[in-house]
């Protein structure tokens, strides 16, 4: 399992493979409770998450380039 976390002011994206879930992200936003949930949390199993989806997120969260190459050649990292 992998997971990586890119800040920017207050929002928080969370991002990785996991073995059983696929790929995944998490949209936090630091002003809110944290009991409250994340903005947003998707992923390959549960919401059909699809790698253009995640590519777009991960350039609009700025994630690491070498990360979105490996998810667009459908790779773990």
């Amino acid at each position: 399992m992998s997971r990586y976390t890119k800040k920017n002011e207050n929002i928080e994206f969370i991002y990785g493979y996991d073995h059983a879930l696929g790929y995944f992200y998490e949209v936090w936003d630091t002003n809110l409770d944290p009991d409250d949930g994340p903005l947003e949390d998707k992923c390959v199993m549960f919401n059909r998450l699809t790698r253009n989806d995640l590519i777009k997120k991960m350039e609009d969260h700025k994630a690491n380039k070498s990360h979105i190459e490996m998810v667009a050649l459908d790779l773990p990292f």
